[in-house]
């Protein structure tokens, strides 16, 4: 059998895409925000709409940082050799709930850190199974995720609350070591969910028809309805912090509204609308967009040409029969 071995020489950079931050309002106008350009991933306003958390990615490493909107700073937050990814804000505005697999490569859970860099970061959850925070309940005791891969994943919800229902000040870490090492408490099939303004619905999108939809269900009690909003394909939901539209891209990267009503005893959805077609970057699966608390715009991530590449072209060397070699370089005495 012939081996071969393709690598990229030691000391090169991976080629990161330049993005810029946006604001569009429902009409399609763009209002620059004054960020540097980055490879940015997965913005979230805070909830009085101040500060941005989201991931950046550079040559080396995956770390969130937190852009401030009136300073225009930009300030890094966390500092691990790991990937972190997936930040949340906390329903005060004090804490970050994010993604991370600091303490083993491959297997990201759930972590807490106070927004302005003070104080320890906490480990929320210890599972072998990846976890994917996506929202947090509007009394901070509880972050809904997923587990497994974005198309065949079941949504499962992670306590943040002590024993006796307590949350403390902002989100606590989980109170006991029994806690921490669940798996959470599966709900249903699907990815992404998203907590109503007032907790009491969850929108999520699921492949369950053949084809990407977005659906909302009760909370807590999830098999007790079922509706579906899209209707030609949806992904990456969205609330309103009205709680009166929701937001998702459809098959083609328009951005979509729904009116909703969440305020009555039974939940009902209007007919999706078109507010603007995306040409904004969707680079992956999480929700790469945000909603202005009033929601009238939408932040977005922009991408941007590469620049020109001044320095040594990457190289990629193809090495045959390496198994041979390695016998060459590394004889057996």
């Amino acid at each position: 059998m012939l081996f071969r071995s393709l690598y990229v020489p030691g000391g090169v950079g991976v080629q990161m895409t330049p993005r810029s931050l946006v604001w569009v309002d429902r009409k399609g106008h763009e209002k620059p925000i004054n960020a540097p350009l980055h490879d940015y991933l997965t913005p979230r306003l805070s909830p009085d709409g101040t500060r941005l958390v989201l991931q950046l990615l550079d040559p080396n490493n995956l770390d969130l940082w937190i852009w401030d909107l009136k300073r225009e700073q930009l300030r890094r937050l966390t500092f691990s050799p790991g990937a972190d990814g997936l930040p949340l804000w906390s329903p005060d505005g004090r804490r970050i709930i994010f993604n991370s697999d600091r303490a083993q490569p491959g297997v990201r859970n759930l972590y807490g850190q106070a927004a302005d860099g003070t104080g320890t970061v906490d480990r929320l959850t210890t599972n072998a199974n990846p976890q994917f925070p996506s929202s947090i309940t509007p009394d901070g005791t509880f972050v809904v995720g997923f587990q497994g891969s974005s198309r065949a994943a079941q949504v499962v919800l992670f306590p943040l609350a002590s024993p006796a229902g307590r949350a403390g000040p902002g989100l606590s870490p989980l109170a006991n070591s029994s806690q921490a090492g669940s798996s959470g408490q599966t709900l249903f099939d699907g990815a992404w969910p998203e907590f109503s303004p007032d907790g009491r619905y969850l929108a999520y999108q699921s492949d369950e028809s053949g084809r990407i939809e977005v659906y909302v269900r009760p909370f807590p009690q999830v098999n007790s309805g079922l509706w579906q909003i899209s209707m030609a394909g949806g992904t990456r939901p969205a609330w309103a912090r009205s709680g009166r539209e929701l937001f998702y891209l459809d098959e083609s990267n328009t951005l979509t509204a729904v009116p909703v009503q969440t305020s009555g005893s039974t939940f009902s959805a209007g007919t999706p609308a078109k507010v603007f077609d995306t040409k904004y970057a969707t680079p992956f699966p999480p929700r790469n967009y945000d909603v202005s608390p009033d929601g009238q715009r939408f932040l977005m991530v922009k991408d941007h040409p590469a620049p020109a590449q001044t320095g040594t072209p990457v190289s990629m060397i193809l090495v045959q029969s390496w198994t041979e070699e390695l016998k060459r370089l590394v004889p057996v005495r």
